[in-house]
């Protein structure tokens, strides 16, 4: 889901929520299993001990950027802790988890999150000046992310975001980027 397509004096339906907050899940996915990202130990579902010494500081900061862009703007329009109860929005050790156990799934006819008793989890709705807040959030911090991933290395302002480095980011990172911000 492109982030464009939201209209920001509409809020969004539990389909468009649903959409997006997988395009993000997906480009979390692409950055933490970037090779330049290392960590202390193998990470789980419950932790991930992140090496800052020996991780590029460009892909961390930025990696940390898409996550709060996530967590602040997009986790709000979703059922409580749904990022930790359905696969497809999950951090990339639940979703690699093949023993991790997922509550809700994703039902494309109803477009409903539904547990396995096929009771619908419930979508917050949220105020007009909230959704208005978060669409433009998405717009502002989807500009730089955008920047910072493609044009590090010819951007000064872009290398400097990334504390003053450039870095190759992956092309599934750049893919799921294009999709989401165009």
């Amino acid at each position: 889901m492109a982030v464009a397509d939201l209209d920001p004096s509409q809020h969004p339906t539990p389909a468009q929520v649903y959409e997006l907050a997988v395009d993000y899940a997906a480009l979390l996915r692409a950055l933490f299993a970037d090779p330049g990202f290392k960590f202390l130990q193998k990470p789980t579902a419950e932790v991930s001990a992140i090496d800052t010494d020996n991780t590029h500081m460009g892909l961390f900061f930025t990696t940390d950027f898409v996550q709060t862009t996530y967590i602040d703007n997009i986790l709000p329009f979703l059922p409580q802790h749904a990022s930790r109860k359905t696969k497809e929005l999950g951090n990339p050790w639940a979703y690699g988890d093949p023993s991790y156990q997922w509550e809700l799934t994703w039902d494309a006819e109803t477009k409903a999150l539904k547990d396995k008793n096929g009771n619908s989890a419930t979508f917050p709705t949220l105020t007009q000046a909230e959704v208005k807040d978060k669409l433009e959030n998405l717009v502002s911090r989807g500009f730089m992310i955008k920047k910072i991933v493609f044009e590090n290395g010819t951007d000064f302002m872009a290398k400097m975001a990334m504390g003053g480095q450039t870095y190759n980011f992956s092309d599934e990172a750049k893919a799921m980027i294009t999709k989401i911000y165009g």
